[in-house]
Order: structure tokens, then sequence, then C-alpha cells
């Protein structure tokens, strides 16, 4: 026994020492780790951390916020009003910081809007005056200053995971490393993979995809394609082919417009290695401020400050390949500058002297469209952005299981260099279908991986190709990274997987950080009766017109009460007739008008049962198998009253459809209506009232 002990301890200590030789400080635990402060992670660190629990992010630069931080500075969004949780905060913060100049900038004068999408509506929502643009500086302040709110949040900078750690199919924590060989062990119940890589996945054996997907009924922009934007088709050489090709990357640059009494000392006095002045001949960049202070984002594709093809190898590198990468983009990205200064004699142009001033004023990161993408629990397709590929209008396919929502464009950018300029397609891969990508929602499937428990992964998500060119958003991944957080910290707490977290619970959470589930033009965060609303939204119990609006303060009439009561309470269809005059088969509404009145519920509408008036059984009368139908009106667009809603839904809840009613219809309680109850009632009203009514029910 006493051998026993000794070799015990012999081994701690040897283990000890090779700890101590490999450079690992001991483990540290939390509720939630996050790897990657790229948009998708300083979400996921937010949203957990303001559900209280322990959380550590890692990130691998000295600045929050990805590429928000790295050259991206404008929205990259169609819609303002598909903005929430944290991003809004964001643009919120954004308009904040510069409110004291934009009075006497111009650069901040008010924009007319100009949709150029064929709903009339949606356009590049990037406003200067609407926080809509920013410098990386002041984005990377911001994310820092809304972490530092937590004090449960703890932030690694400088600092990379190498590993992931697995208890059987379990993810339980990560390798971290900084460039000067110090390591540490960083322990958790979930790990949230916010790389634009997805290596956690990768190495903790998630099954995942790179390149481009088929041509398919549900993708028909899938494979290789060639494609002219301005008049949105397909040209020669489209063959919908499958294959490992990725979207070209590129260091997005910050360029400064320098005045003519600042001298020349942002002149690029000598060409980076390789320097080719030819290779730019079919690039366009004049450096107009698209940002404040006289700052330019550079985004010049597929000439430019982009590469494509070197990049392929980028989602499966070593991280010494993809510096090395990383050099090759930042010496192309100073070459195209200084082709821009001495060839071209735009000499005002220049890297901004504030920006990035520990690395050269040029980024950090290159912009890594796509990498990896893990096999999910579900994955979306073209179909889930493009609603026209299932024939739905302007309104993709309600997900039941929505934990976000983006609005952006199909946008896929080329996989290989442009070299036919005879042609005027942006070259293989390249297509940006603004008219039929619409607001979409992401099912939490989506980041929820195959196989693999203790792991969410919001930004390397489950999409095919084509979807993944709509996702890829920040905005959308920020608020991805949010539910990710979210649904971490509530796994964490309950001691189960990510996996086996029911999506109602998380959506409740999702809704209080103000996440939107669902869109609509006309519903925003601030309103009171948002997470009614949007819970009920993806219910299929509060619903958009055509035009995509709820019009949340119009009367709610009888039909769209009787959609709301079947669809929130999940009744079970049942149509025995066509019972009135005003409501025929055609009608929208019909199949949820006639299992209430099955059900004995539009008696609170004043609708009574027919059979009553037939009296008792008689042969000659009633032996037969004539039926009669519409019997009368309903007035389907009569507004409804408190009164009614409540005693609708008394009825239902004394009732179950499976089973003889607990209460015959005539002794259905009808509680007299209290004062205010026999006013119409709002549609927002209503989803207030209803979603009260179960929240309260849900044990």
């Amino acid at each position: 026994m006493n051998k026993r002990r000794q070799f015990s301890r012999l081994a701690s200590m040897l283990a000890l020492l090779l700890v101590a030789a490999s450079g690992v400080r001991s483990d540290e635990t939390y509720d939630v780790v996050v790897v990657g402060g790229s948009s998708g992670g300083i979400g996921a660190a937010l949203g957990a951390a303001r559900m209280g629990v322990k959380v550590a992010l890692v990130e691998d630069t000295p600045v929050l916020g990805g590429m928000l931080a790295n050259g991206i500075s404008n929205i990259d969004c169609y819609s303002y009003e598909s903005l929430s949780g944290v991003f809004e905060e964001f643009r919120r913060a954004v308009q904040k910081h510069y409110a004291p100049q934009m009075d006497a900038d111009p650069f901040f004068k008010p924009w007319k809007k100009a949709p150029n999408h064929m709903d009339g509506r949606s356009f590049q929502a990037n406003e200067p005056r609407l926080g809509g643009r920013w410098e990386p500086r002041v984005a990377d302040a911001i994310w820092k200053a809304m972490a530092a709110r937590h004090a449960n949040l703890k932030i690694y900078y400088r600092r990379f995971a190498t590993e992931a750690l697995k208890n059987g199919n379990r993810v339980v924590g990560v390798v971290t490393q900084t460039d000067a060989g110090e390591r540490l062990v960083l322990r958790a119940p979930v790990i949230v993979d916010a790389t634009h890589e997805a290596d956690i996945a990768a190495w903790a054996g998630v099954p995942y995809r790179v390149g481009r997907e088929a041509r398919s009924p549900l993708e028909p922009h899938a494979g290789q394609v060639f494609f002219f934007n301005n008049t949105g088709e397909f040209l020669p050489g489209s063959n919908g082919r499958q294959d490992r090709a990725v979207p070209s990357y590129g260091l997005r640059l910050c360029i400064k417009n320098y005045a003519p009494g600042d001298g020349d000392s942002h002149l690029l006095k000598t060409p980076p290695p390789g320097y080719d002045p030819a290779k730019f001949k079919h690039a366009a960049f004049g450096g107009h401020p698209s940002m404040p202070n006289k700052k330019s984002e550079m985004n010049v594709n597929p000439v430019g400050n982009e590469l494509q093809q070197i990049n392929w190898v980028w989602p499966e590198g070593t991280r010494a390949e993809r510096k090395r990468l990383y050099e090759t983009y930042k010496n192309n990205a100073l070459a195209y500058l200084y082709y821009l200064q001495h060839e071209k004699k735009l000499t005002h142009l220049g890297l901004p002297k504030d920006e990035f001033a520990d690395n050269g004023n040029v980024p950090y990161l290159v912009f890594v469209r796509e990498a990896r993408r893990i096999e999910g629990e579900a994955t979306m397709t073209e179909a889930d952005i493009n609603p026209f590929v299932t024939g739905r209008g302007l309104e993709p396919q309600l997900q039941p299981a929505s934990v976000g929502i983006g609005h952006y464009p199909i946008d896929a950018k080329p996989v290989r260099p442009k070299t036919d300029v005879a042609k005027p397609d942006k070259g293989d891969g390249d297509f940006f279908l603004v008219n039929v990508a619409v607001a979409f929602q992401v099912p939490y499937g989506a980041i929820v991986p195959k196989r693999v428990d203790g792991l969410l992964v919001p930004v390397g998500l489950s999409a095919t190709h084509v979807a993944f060119s709509a996702v890829r958003m920040d905005p959308t991944w920020n608020v991805l990274g949010q539910t990710a957080g979210i649904a971490a910290a509530l796994s964490a707490k309950r001691g189960i997987a990510p996996r086996a977290l029911p999506v109602d619970d998380l959506q409740r959470e999702l809704v209080k950080q103000k996440v939107k589930l669902a869109f609509f033009w006309d519903v925003d965060v601030d309103r009171a009766d948002f997470e009614a609303i949007q819970l009920l939204a993806v219910r299929g119990a509060a619903r958009a017109d055509a035009e995509r609006r709820f019009r949340p303060d119009d009367s709610l009439t009888r039909a769209e009460a009787v959609v709301m009561l079947y669809h929130a309470f999940n009744l079970w269809p049942s149509v025995s007739n066509a019972h009135f005059t005003d409501v025929p088969w055609t009608h929208p509404a019909f199949r949820e008008i006639e299992t209430l009145f099955d059900n004995g519920v539009l008696r609170a509408l004043g609708v009574e049962p027919r059979w009553s008036a037939a009296g008792g059984y008689n042969a000659g009368k009633h032996s037969g198998f004539t039926q009669k139908h519409q019997f009368g009106a309903l007035e389907p667009d009569k507004p409804v009253t408190t009164a009614e809603l409540h005693d609708m839904i008394r009825i239902i809840e004394s009732r179950t459809i499976s089973s003889p009613s607990r209460v015959a219809p005539q002794q259905a309680a009808t509680k007299p209506s209290a004062a205010g109850e026999s006013k119409p009632l709002t549609r927002g009203e209503a989803c207030r009232v209803v979603w009260q009514k179960i929240a309260s029910a849900k044990p």
C-alpha cells in the first residue's frame, strides 16, 4: 500500500515537472470560454457575461471586435430594422461618440434613402449620422468599454488556442499560448468557438466542409459560377460543379485623406517586396472618405487589396502558414497603396498614424470571409435566404428555432483571379444577389455541431457556401455570437449539453437581451410588446403582412385573433365543414377559424353551436347524409375586444383537441367583461396578453 502511495506521489511530481517544463500554468476554470475576439466572439462574451456566469475570452490581437476593429468600418446590413442585440448597442454607441461633430462635419449630413432592392425599402444601411460608419480605433474602444462593464468577464489579449481538450465526446477546455511561449489551460463546461476558421471545432473532431457545393434544386447559384451583377445573369462557363475553392481574402487598409499642408511623411518611400504595377491595371479606388475624420476603407476586388486562390490553404493551414499568408496579403495591400500614390499620383492618400500604431498602421487581421463551415444539427441553404427558390415571395420559410436574423444580399466573392477582361463579370464565383435576398432567420441547430458536445460555433456555422455568403456579415455574426454566449451560459448553469437546451427557453432569454428572432419593418426593440411579438412570431402566431409589417398598433381582427391563438397554443387542425358565409374555403384563415369553431372557442364571439337547434334525433330528418354549409356570417374583419380574447383563451384552456372536453362548451366559463375590456385590442396588446398566458403556464 505504501509503495502504491509512493508511486502515486512520484507520478504526480513528474506530471508537475512536465507541466513546469512546458510552461503550462495552473488550469483556470470558467463557466464559459470563448475563443476568438471576432464580432461573434465579443458578442458571445457579452451574452454569457450578462447571464451572470464567469466568462473568459481569448483574443490573438490587442483589439476587440474582429474585422469591425480591423478595417471593416461600416454596417454590412440592408436595414436598420434587422439590427438587434449587442450590435444595435454598438451602433448607438458609435452614433453617440460622433454626435459632437455631426452638425459641423459635412460627412455626417443626412442621407436621402435610396433603396436598391425591388421591395422599395432595403438599402445599405450605413449612414454616418445614424452610427453606420466608424474608425477602427473607435470600434475597438467601444467594444472594450462594453466588456469592461462586466467584472465576471476576463479577456486574454495576444493569446491564441493551440488545442481542444476533450473528455469522451465533450469539449472541456482549450490549451492556449502566447508568442512568448507562455501556455495556459482554460477549462469550462461549454466552449464557444468564435474563430473564423472553426479551429476548435475541427480539432475536436466536428465534421466540416471547405469550398463550394454542387448546384442543386435548393442551390441554383452553387458550384462554379460566372455572373454579371449589373443585369443579374449567368455567363457562359457556369456549370455548377462542386470544388474546394475559397472566396478571396484581403487586408482592409484604413486610408487617410491628408491635406496639402500635411507634408509627405505619409507617402510610402519604397514599394514592398514583389511590387508589380501591372497587377493593378484593372483596379479602381479613389480613396474618397467613407468613414469619419477623412478616412476610407480599402475594399477593392477582384483586383486591388484582395488576392484569390493563394488562400485556399488558409482554412486548414497551421498558424505559421497563416502568418506567412498574412505577410503576403499585407504586402499586396501596401503595393496597391504605393501604386495609387506613385503611379496614379494620389499623393493625398496614406496610412493614418492614429490607427494600429503598434503594427505599422495596418490591421492585425486578414479578412477571412469564409473558411471551414461546420456540419451542424441544421444546415442553411440558399433557399433560406432566397425565398423565390421555394416560391415564397419576399418572406423566407419560418424558422421556429430562430435565434437571430440577418439582412444582406447573397454576396459571394471570386475564388480565382480575374483574367478574362473581355467579359463584364468579376470572375469565377462572384455574384451579388440584391433583389432575391431578404431578411432571414438563423436556426439554433446551425451553431450546434454534430457529434461533439460542450461546443457552440457561431462564426464558422453550418451553412452552404451560397447561404454563408449572406450570413457572413458582422452584424449577423455578432448577434449569433450573443446567442451562443447565452446558450452556453444556460447550458453551464443547468449542467446539460447545448444541444439538449430547449430552444424556447433560449429564445426567452434572447429577447430579454433584445435579440430579434423574426423580422418586421415596424417592431423595434424598444417597444413594450417587443418580447411578446418576437416569441409569438417564431411560433407562427404573430405574422407579417405581404410587405413584412406587423402593424402592432392596428386593431386585431377576429380572423387575426383566431390565427394567433391557433398557432400560439399549437392546436391540432380540425375542419369539418364550411360554416360561415363570409369565410369561404379560399379565406387565408379558413383552417384556423374552422378549427376553433369545431372546439367551441368561437362561442366567445357569440357563435353558438348549431346542433342544439335540431332538437332530438328524428329518423326522418337525421338518418341521411345531407350536410348543409354556410350557416351565417362571422365578420372576420371585425375588431376583437380584450374580453373576447380572454374568453377565447379560457375556452382553449378548458379543452383538449385529442380527447373529449373537460368542460362542455355550454358550461365553459365566461367571466363578465371588466371595465375597459370591451374596447378593441391592438395587435401588439394582443401579443402581450397571449404571451403572458403562455409564459405563466410554463413550469
